[in-house]
């Protein structure tokens, strides 16, 4: 049988790219704790040239019974494996206490994703990049909008185009308090 190794995640990548990292909240604070992930990723030494969405306050996609969300996106360059940006991501998760194993689309107090990693289509056990369900959600196409217009997501389209037809459009830009 042949086998086809998966040389991204066994090689560093060298050159920078755009990632986007999607930031969600809705326990203790929200906009606090999508402010404080903000900081800690813009605290590592493996991420350089921030760029910052506005944030935005959604529903939540799964129990009704739960705080809305407060949403964002941020922008670095960075030259890392998807695998050490995503050990990176939930090192953070887990520093802002993130709970392992908590029930799909439950309330959290931080939830960081990766929405894009440059023009990289990706995919492992653990990893999907891009994100597999960003072209479904304003809460993510908003605020990559915000800070790219014209950003087209790769084997999903241009942001623009899918906002028109994405499922969860109940969203507002709010101020950060």
């Amino acid at each position: 049988m042949l086998r086809v190794k998966n040389v991204m995640a066994e090689v560093k990548i060298n050159n920078l790219r755009q990632l986007y990292i999607g930031i969600g909240s809705n326990l203790d604070n929200p906009v606090a704790q999508v402010s404080l992930a903000i900081k800690k990723l813009s605290e590592l030494d493996k991420l350089n040239t921030m760029r910052e969405s506005y944030f935005y306050e959604s529903p939540p996609m799964g129990p009704s019974d739960q705080n809305n969300y407060i949403n964002a996106v941020v922008m670095f360059k960075c030259g890392e494996s998807p695998e050490d940006i995503l050990l990176l991501v939930k090192g953070i998760e887990s520093s802002m206490g993130r709970k392992k194993g908590a029930a799909r689309w439950s309330e959290r107090v931080i939830d960081l994703d990766v929405i894009m990693y440059g023009d990289i289509p990706y995919k492992s056990d653990v990893l999907s990049i891009p994100h597999i369900n960003a072209y479904e959600r304003a809460f993510v196409l908003l605020p990559l909008m915000d800070i790219n217009p014209d950003i087209y997501i790769p084997t999903q389209g241009y942001a623009k185009d899918l906002i028109r037809e994405c499922l969860y459009k109940d969203i507002k830009k709010i101020n950060k308090k």
